[in-house]
C-alpha cells in the first residue's frame, strides 16, 4: 500500500465516520468543519500526490513527508485545543454537580426544619 493510497483511504474514513458524528449529534458543528478540512486535505493529498511535492517545494523543505509531518502538528494542536475545552466542560459540569447537591441538601433541611415547626403547631 502506498501513500497516497493510505492518505486517500483515510480521507474518505475520515468524512464517513465525521458525517456519521454530525449527524448523530454525537460531535459539535464547531469542530466537524475542522475534521471535514482534515479530511479534505487527506483526500486532495491522495488523489493528487504531486500537491503534497509542490507545497514542499514552495515552502522549500527538502522532502515531501515534511509537509505530512506539518499537518500531522496542526492536527495535533486542534486535538490540544478540543482536549482544553473538554477539561474546562468537565470541570464546569463538577461545579454545577457539587451545587445542585448542596442546594438539595439545603432543600432537604428546609424541609426537615418546616415539618418539624408543622408538628409543633399542631400540637
Amino acid at each position: 500500500m502506498t501513500a497516497e493510497t493510505l492518505m486517500l483511504a483515510g480521507g474518505i474514513a475520515a468524512f464517513a465516520i465525521t458525517f456519521y458524528w454530525v449527524r448523530s449529534r454525537q460531535l459539535r458543528e464547531k469542530y466537524a468543519v475542522m475534521w471535514m478540512t482534515v479530511a479534505t486535505a487527506l483526500l486532495l493529498m491522495g488523489i493528487f500526490p504531486r500537491v503534497v511535492m509542490s507545497i514542499a517545494d514552495a515552502t522549500r523543505m527538502a522532502y515531501s513527508s515534511m509537509v505530512l509531518f506539518l499537518a500531522l502538528g496542526v492536527i495535533y494542536m486542534f486535538s490540544m485545543s478540543v482536549s482544553l475545552s473538554l477539561t474546562r466542560s468537565r470541570r464546569t459540569s463538577v461545579k454545577l454537580m457539587q451545587d445542585l447537591a448542596l442546594t438539595r441538601y439545603e432543600l432537604e433541611t428546609l424541609r426537615d426544619r418546616m415539618n418539624a415547626l408543622e408538628q409543633r403547631v399542631s400540637a
